[in-house]
């Protein structure tokens, strides 16, 4: 034996040396703590995504997330308030059925009383209905329309169209002029064509009567 090694006995007889810590237990603590923040973690996220799925369930909430509905040719903005709105315009100039550049698209097939030509596109009035019609291939907006964060407006669809339907007094912007008092209206794609349906019905009797369009 060297000299050094009995020099390190000697030394190693006078040192205290703790014990070693319980390393596993250690370790167990480390992974349960691990596992419990986790765990918040989870049931933080699942809280949040059940908050939201309520929130979205209930119109007045979901308008107030979601500031703007948009479908090709239109949008709608949520506001805090309405602007002065002026009361219904004319609707234009009176025209033929065969004058627009694309064929009209009639609720059930039916005439309407009067074609008028006006704000970009072509409007068709029926008893207690009117029907906005224009092309929106192009992709520019040409309806904008504002509503009231309580006000009733969601996504729905048209026959796996996309729609917007607005289910109270709001705002609407057309090409021209100042923006006018509008009621219940759907606006959905069909096509190369946007249309805008506006009549005092709910939203179920409006979406047949928009899949009747043809």
């Amino acid at each position: 034996m060297t000299e050094l090694e009995l020099e390190l006995r000697h030394l190693a007889v006078h040192l205290e040396i703790p014990p070693a810590p319980p390393l596993a237990g250690v370790v167990r603590a480390r992974i349960d703590r691990r596992r419990r923040h986790r765990r918040v973690l989870a049931i933080a996220l699942a809280i949040g995504m059940f908050a939201l799925a309520v929130a979205f369930a209930v119109p007045s909430s979901r308008a107030s997330l979601l500031r703007f509905f948009h479908v090709r040719g239109a949008i709608v903005t949520i506001v805090d308030k309405l602007p002065r709105l002026t009361p219904r315009a004319p609707l234009g100039t009176p025209v033929r059925m065969d004058a627009p550049p694309f064929r009209l698209l009639l609720p059930n097939g039916r005439r309407p009383e009067q074609v008028y030509a006006g704000d970009g596109g072509y409007w068709l009035r029926y008893r207690g209905l009117l029907l906005f019609e224009f092309e929106s291939g192009d992709g520019a907006t040409l309806i904008k329309k504002a509503a009231l964060g309580r006000t009733d407006v969601e996504y729905v669809d048209v026959s796996g169209e996309p729609a917007i339907w607005i289910g109270s007094q709001h705002a609407v912007y057309l090409p021209g002029g100042p923006p006018r008092a509008a009621g219940h209206v759907l606006i959905w794609q069909h096509g190369p064509l946007t249309l805008r349906l506006e009549a005092s019905v709910g939203r179920e009797r409006a979406l047949a009567i928009a899949r009747s369009i043809r």
